[in-house]
């Protein structure tokens, strides 16, 4: 019984026995281990806030901005080491933008979207010169907030916009006694609790139809140093309208204003798209320095418009849509469809 014994002993020992430089390894590991925060080897990337521990996010924010110190000296020491290297610039998402078969890049393409934009809805705009004759409107039971909203936006299109009180008149009604009236725009500000959510604009008499999502509304009043705007027909720019489907947006906003600006009024109206993403903008330049310098200054009202829908024919009509936003379009940020 008791060789027995010491043999189990032994066996066992020999089992659990390891070098002992395989230990001081071990050791280190564990070490290097511990030193990552939620899996980051670097904590330029770690968001502290997520540490709830108030001492620990303390001492991880310290050791952040050390990193951070030691990085932007090494940054600048390679700088000083070799002056004459070539600065990249920095790809950004835009740069990034994933190019499908709807861009239009080719002279052959630009060709046939011209050929078709001679005979679309909007060719008495383009081509003969119409004037557009716009009629605004709301929801039903409107707030004062979008009341307020409606005072900003109605005298940026021009003389001819005419605001029509909803009541309980439905949209194909109100379509039906726009078209009677000689009107070829009819705008539908939407709201929801009392902020401005959705824009649906209807170019009459054939259509098409838009669907807008509107956010980030910033009346004029909150814009600091804002300027007033006069009656003159302002300048219009239209920015990065890359595809077909962003080709008719952009046709479609310029059917707006006036088609001859007053340069005397120094306005320019700006629709710039990033990211499908419409940034409005409004403002006066001002010539300075005998014309070799120019300043900006910012009218208002300032928002964002996002196309949810593109319909051919009118609200009420069984059109074919051209497009739709899904909730899977926009799950990677480098796709983009206007």
């Amino acid at each position: 019984m008791a060789k027995n014994k010491s043999k189990a002993v032994h066996a066992i020992k020999i089992k659990h026995s390891a070098p002992f430089s395989q230990k001081i390894k071990k050791k280190e590991q564990k070490g290097q281990k511990q030193r990552r925060v939620g899996g980051f080897k670097s904590l330029a990337k770690f968001d502290v806030s997520r540490i709830k521990n108030k001492e620990k996010r303390i001492q991880i924010l310290e050791r952040k901005q050390n990193e951070q110190k030691k990085t932007k000296k090494m940054e600048k020491k390679e700088k000083e080491a070799n002056p004459d290297r070539e600065k990249l610039d920095p790809l950004t998402i835009d740069d990034k933008r994933e190019i499908d078969e709807n861009f239009v890049f080719d002279e052959d393409d630009q060709e046939e979207l011209q050929n078709e934009e001679l005979i679309d809805e909007f060719q008495n705009y383009f081509q003969e010169g119409q004037d557009p004759k716009i009629i605004i409107t709301t929801s039903e039971r409107p707030s004062r907030q979008l009341f307020d909203f409606l005072k900003d936006v109605k005298d940026v299109f021009g003389p001819e916009t005419h605001y029509w009180p909803r009541k309980q008149f439905s949209i194909k009604e109100i379509q039906e006694y726009s078209i009677n009236k000689g009107y070829t725009e009819l705008l539908i500000f939407r709201e929801h609790r009392k902020e401005v959510s959705q824009l649906i604009y209807i170019h009459l008499p054939k259509g098409p139809t838009y669907k807008f999502k509107l956010t980030n509304y910033t009346p004029c009043d909150e814009i600091h140093h804002h300027g007033r705007f006069t009656d003159h027909n302002p300048e219009l720019i239209l920015n990065h309208f890359n595809t077909k489907v962003g080709r008719r947006v952009g046709r479609g906003l310029a059917a707006l204003f006036p088609s001859k600006p007053q340069f005397r009024g120094r306005r320019v109206v700006t629709f710039h798209n990033q990211r499908d993403f419409i940034f409005f903008r409004h403002h006066r330049y001002m010539f300075q320095e005998e014309g070799q310098k120019v300043a900006l200054q910012e009218l208002g009202p300032r928002f964002t418009l996002q196309l949810k829908q593109l319909k051919l024919g009118l609200f009420n009509d069984d059109g074919e849509i051209e497009f739709e936003a899904r909730d899977d379009y926009y799950v990677k940020r480098t796709a983009a469809f206007l």
